[in-house]
C-alpha cells in the first residue's frame, strides 16, 4: 500500500489499468471448495509462508524471511558434477517428517471448482462430482506454493472466472516443511503434495480426483517448489501433453550451462569446483590477480570471477571476486552452506566459478503453449556496484522487443537466443523468467555476444502486471492461463467456458511472438544509502519522488517510516527499502523522472 494519498491522476491510472481485473473479479463467477465429505482442509497461514517466497518491485517487505532448506541437484545433461550432499540421510529425514504428517492427516487433493450463478436455481443441488457419467469435463490446473496476491492468487481467480477452470492448491516439500518445522502450523498438512517416491500414496492421492476433472498443467510460485512441480507431473501422467517432465538442468546452474553450450550457444567459462585448490586453479586460468583490489575497487578492465551456488535465487549468495582473497572468502561461505530450496538438510558440496560477463543484463519473460514460445516482456536491469556490493538493483525497465524503439540487432537477437536455450533445456510448457547478458563483439561483427546468466522456470518476481498491461496491453500470467486453459483451434474438450468473460480472455493465437509497447515504464528499487537507527524521514525529498510526472505508484516499506527502526545498506534485492513504478508516454520527461528518483533516494533517510 502506498504511503502517500494518491492524487486524481495517479488513482485513474490504477482504475484504468487494473479495470479488467475489477471486471474479471466483479461476481459473475462463483467458486466453491470441494474436499472430501469427511476432510475440512484449512488454507495455509499465506501471511507467513509467502516470506518464504522471493518477491521484488512490489512486496510489503523488505527483508523476505531466507529460504534455508535445501535440495539435490544433479543432471543427467550435466556431466558428473553432483553439487549438493544427498543419500540416505535425507531421505530417512524427510520419510521421519512424512510419517509425523501422517499423524495429522493424509495428503488429500483439495479441489477449488468455479460455478457460475446462472447454473444453480433455487432447490438447485450441487452436481456429484465423482459421478462418472457426467458429460462434461472441467478444466483444472495444479497451483503449487500459490501464496502471492499478484502471482499465484491472481492465477487462481483468473482460472475460475474467466476460463470456468477448477484449481487445485498444493504446497511443495520446502513450503510443508517451513510451516510445520518454523511456522508449527499443522492445518496446511493435507494439501501437501503425495510422496512422489511412494506409488501407492500416489495412486491413493489421484483416486480421489474427480473423474469429471481435466488437469491441463501446473503452475509453480515458487523456486523451492519447482523440482517437486516436476516431479508431480511426471507422477500424474501429464508429461508430455502439458508438461516439461523432469530436467534439474533447469535449476542447477553449471548443468544449465553445459546443455546450453551443447546446443551451440555462447555461455561463459565455467568449473564446479569441490576444492577450493580447484576454484584457485581455475581463477587462475580466467587471468584472476592475487594482487588485485577489491571488486567494489576494481577498474572496467580489472579481471573478475563470479562466485556463486549451483542453484539459488536473486543474487543470493553472488560473488564478484577481483583477487584470491575474494574469492576464498566466498567460496568458504558457499561451500558446505544449505542448498537453496530444498526440504532437506543437503548442504553444497561443489561451488560454481565462472568468468565475470561485462555488458547489459536483459530479463526476458517467455511463455511456451507446446513448444510455440512468445516474449510476454523485454526488461533491462540497471544494476549499479553500491555500498560494497556489486551487483545492486536500482531499476528494471521495460522495453520494446519489436517495433518502434527496439533494436532488431539486440533485442529481437536476445529474444531469439533465449528462444534456442529453452529448446535445448526442453521447455515446452509455461511461463520461464531469463536472464541474459549482451556484450559488445570484440571484432565489430554485428551479431552482439550474448551469454546466459539463468534460466528460472516460474514468474519474473516482481509485481509486473500494473506496467505490463498499461505499456504492452496484456501480461505473463494472462498468457499462462491461454497456454494451459483456453480454447484450441480444434477443441477436443467438452469444457464450458464462461460466456460472459468471453471478451476478458486473451487469445492465445493473436498473442505477438515479440511484444511491443505503446510507452516507457520501469521498475525503480530504493536503494539506501544509509546504515544505522532512523533519526529522520525526509518527507519533502518522499514528496518530491511522489510528484514526479512519471511516478505513477510509490512504497515505502512501513519499518522504515517509524524513526528509531534500524535501516541497513542496500545490497541486494532483499534489502532495498521500497519501490516505485514509472510510465509516461514522454521519453525524455521519462528518463528525466527516472534519473531524478535515483538521485534523491540518496536523501530519504538520516540515521544516528
Amino acid at each position: 500500500m502506498s504511503f502517500f494519498t494518491r492524487s486524481p491522476r495517479r488513482r485513474l491510472w490504477i482504475v484504468v489499468i487494473n479495470f479488467f481485473i475489477v471486471i474479471h473479479f466483479a461476481g459473475h463467477v462463483a467458486s466453491f471448495s470441494w474436499h472430501l465429505p469427511h476432510q475440512a482442509v484449512p488454507k495455509p497461514n499465506s501471511s507467513l509462508a509467502a516470506q518464504t517466497l522471493n518477491i521484488r518491485g512490489g512486496s510489503s517487505s523488505g527483508s523476505e524471511k531466507h529460504e534455508a532448506m535445501n535440495t539435490t541437484t544433479a543432471s543427467d545433461d550435466g556431466g558428473d558434477e553432483k553439487d549438493s550432499e544427498s543419500g540416505s540421510d535425507n531421505n530417512n529425514e524427510m520419510q521421519s517428517l512424512r510419517k509425523e504428517w501422517c499423524t495429522h492427516t493424509p495428503a488429500l487433493p483439495s479441489i477449488e471448482w468455479p460455478f457460475r450463478d446462472a447454473m444453480l436455481h433455487d432447490g438447485d443441488t450441487l452436481p456429484d462430482l465423482h459421478d462418472s457419467t457426467l458429460s462434461t469435463k472441467t478444466k483444472a490446473i495444479i497451483l503449487m506454493d500459490g501464496f502471492c496476491p499478484y502471482h499465484g492468487q491472481y492465477i487462481a481467480k483468473a482460472a475460475h472466472h474467466l476460463y470456468g477452470a477448477a484449481v487445485i492448491p498444493v504446497l511443495s516439500d520446502f513450503c510443508t516443511r517451513y510451516l510445520f518445522q518454523v511456522e508449527k502450523e499443522t492445518d496446511h498438512l493435507s494439501n501437501r503434495i503425495p510422496d512422489l517416491s511412494n506409488g501407492e500414496e500416489i495412486a491413493a492421492w489421484i483416486s480421489l480426483l474427480p473423474p469429471s476433472i481435466e488437469i491441463c498443467g501446473i503452475y509453480c510460485e515458487s523456486d523451492s517448489g519447482l523440482d517437486d512441480a516436476e516431479r508431480l507431473g511426471v507422477a500424474l501422467g501429464l508429461y508430455p501433453r502439458c508438461h516439461d517432465g523432469v530436467n534439474v538442468a533447469r535449476r542447477d546452474k553449471f548443468a544449465m550451462n553445459k546443455v546450453v553450450s551443447k546446443a551451440g550457444l555462447d555461455v561463459v567459462k565455467q568449473k564446479s569446483c569441490k576444492k577450493l585448490e580447484e576454484a584457485e586453479e581455475f581463477a587462475k586460468e580466467l587471468g584472476l590477480d592475487d594482487a588485485a583490489p577489491r571488486s567494489s575497487e576494481a577498474t572496467n578492465t580489472s579481471t573478475l570471477v563470479v562466485v556463486k551456488p549451483h542453484r539459488g535465487v536473486a543474487s543470493d549468495d553472488v560473488h564478484l571476486c577481483s583477487n584470491m582473497e575474494s574469492l576464498r572468502e566466498a567460496f568458504t561461505k558457499i561451500h558446505s552452506s544449505p542448498v537453496f530450496g530444498s526440504s532437506t538438510s543437503a548442504k553444497h558440496k561443489s561451488v560454481l566459478v565462472q568468468e565475470f560477463a561485462r555488458g547489459t543484463e536483459y530479463a526476458i519473460d517467455v511463455v511456451c503453449r507446446d513448444g510455440e514460445r512468445k516474449v510476454a516482456a523485454l526488461w533491462k536491469y540497471d544494476k549499479r556496484s553500491v555500498n560494497g556490493a556489486p551487483f545492486v538493483y536500482y531499476a528494471t525497465k521495460l522495453i520494446p522487443a519489436a517495433g518502434e524503439g527496439s533494436n532488431k540487432d539486440v533485442e529481437e537477437a536476445v529474444c531469439n537466443y533465449v528462444f534456442d536455450a529453452l529448446e535445448a533445456l526442453d521447455i515446452r510448457w509455461g511461463l520461464s523468467h531469463v536472464e541474459v547478458i549482451v556484450s559488445p563483439n570484440d571484432t565489430n561483427a554485428p551479431d552482439p555476444i550474448r551469454v546466459l546468466v539463468e534460466v528460472n522456470c516460474r514468474q519474473h518476481n516482481t509485481d509486473f502486471i500494473p506496467l505490463t498491461n498499461a505499456c504492452v496491453g496484456y501480461n505473463a500470467l494472462d498468457m499462462v492461463l491461454a497456454a494451459y486453459l483456453g480454447e484450441d483451434d480444434e477443441p477436443t474438450s467438452s469444457h464450458q467456458y464462461p460466456a460472459e468473460a468471453a471478451h476478458l480472455r486473451l487469445p492465445w493465437r493473436e498473442i505477438p511472438q515479440l511484444p511491443t509497447t505503446r510507452a516507457h515504464g520501469a521498475i525503480i528499487h530504493f536503494v539506501s544509502h544509509v546504515r544505522g537507527k532512523i533519526s529522520r524521514i525526509n518527507y519533502d525529498i518522499l514528496q518530491e519522488m511522489e510528484d514526479l510526472p512519471s511516478v505513477m505508484d510509490l512504497t515505502v516499506y512501513p519499518q522504515f517510516m517509524e524513526v528509531g527502526n534500524v535501516i541497513e545498506k542496500t545490497i541486494d534485492i532483499r534489502s532495498d527499502s521500497g519501490w516505485a513504478h514509472l510510465m509516461n508516454d514522454d521519453e525524455e520527461e521519462f528518463q528525466r523522472d527516472y534519473n531524478r528518483l535515483i538521485e534523491l533516494q540518496k536523501e530519504m533517510f538520516e540515521v544516528e
